[in-house]
């Protein structure tokens, strides 16, 4: 004999919608304009349903010379680091004035197909999980988060995003005590060019706001450049910073790549990046691109890794794989 709870289908989790985004504090932004996510659905106690809303065109995310075209990597990164955030705030009583401080992120693309945009902006949902990490007496040391990442009925990547946590006034504090100085803020050094940026299109990119590299130099088999970012581009720097973020260290990776073999036509479909130290805004941070591999067929490597050190002391480590990029026209596959 069968009970109605025997004959039930599962429980299926909520559906998110896209018609506003959440409030933008909640994902540590200044701009309603870079908030991605749109809804954030309680699932259990460190669980959620998220939606986040792709755009057709964004100043950043959309600047690529990549074909054919489909949503960036680091677009999806930053879906996944807000929904997390944002979860983190809601479901873990974690207070608002919370720094999160990444010290690794990591992406795979499962359906790079599926990325390629429609006639409408992207609707992106997110199924995570957010798990609080404790030291001594349950103070908050870090929150460990990992996301599931679906267009339509596909999945199309997996994310893992760990942070540190810090009050406010422990950040300051902690900052002072590693530089033993009040660090310079973004809003302070105005626009700083070190070198000769590096060539927009051969970073893969069309404007050159959005080259993060100074001019790069070869020796061997690596490349190496300076990290030189424009701090006035408020989509790479959103509020103000008293170092250089992972996006914009990732991006430096993914732009030295580049120049090391990578065809500006290739998307990113794996990221793995791990961060030590903090990046500060002035001191020379220098990137160094090895390949790990050739890709079958293609005769460009598939893979690199980029070492960032500052005062010869490295300060994170990033690998990159790619796509094989398209063959140009005429040329056979």
């Amino acid at each position: 004999m069968t009970t109605p709870s025997d004959t039930a289908p599962p429980e299926l989790d909520p559906v998110p919608t896209f018609t506003r985004t959440i409030e933008r504090s909640l994902v540590h932004r200044a701009a309603v304009s870079e908030v991605l996510v749109t809804d954030l659905l309680r699932t259990g106690r460190e669980t959620y349903v998220a939606g986040a809303q792709l755009p057709l065109g964004h100043a950043y995310f959309s600047d690529h010379l990549r074909t054919p075209v489909t949503y960036d990597f680091l677009l999806l990164l930053e879906a996944a680091r807000q929904a997390g955030t944002a979860a983190s705030h809601r479901q873990l009583d974690i207070p608002a004035k919370t720094a999160f401080l990444v010290s690794n992120w990591s992406i795979e693309i499962e359906d790079l197909d599926a990325l390629a945009p429609g006639g409408r902006p992207g609707e992106l949902h997110l199924t995570g999980r957010v798990v609080r990490r404790e030291g001594r007496g349950g103070r908050l040391l870090g929150v460990d988060s990992e996301a599931v990442l679906r267009v339509g009925d596909k999945v199309v990547a997996r994310s893992r995003i760990d942070v540190g946590a810090a009050k406010s006034e422990d950040y300051a504090k902690l900052r002072f005590l590693q530089r033993k100085s009040v660090p310079p803020l973004t809003e302070d050094l105005g626009p700083v060019l070190r070198s000769h940026p590096a060539d927009a299109a051969d970073v893969g990119r069309r404007n050159p706001a959005n080259v993060v590299l100074g001019e790069p130099r070869h020796s061997g088999g690596t490349v190496s450049a300076q990290v030189e970012p424009r701090f006035e581009n408020s989509s790479l720097f959103d509020h103000t910073y008293d170092h250089i973020p992972a996006m914009v260290i990732t991006e430096a990776a993914r732009q030295l790549a580049h120049l090391a073999g990578a065809p500006t036509g290739a998307a990113v479909t794996g990221c793995s990046a791990t961060f030590t130290r903090f990046a500060e805004l002035d001191v020379p941070l220098v990137a160094t691109a090895r390949p790990l591999g050739a890709a079958s067929g293609a005769g460009h490597p598939a893979a690199f890794t980029v070492d960032f050190r500052q005062d010869d002391v490295s300060v994170g480590e990033i690998t990159l794989s790619f796509a094989a990029a398209p063959a140009p026209a005429g040329e056979a596959l």
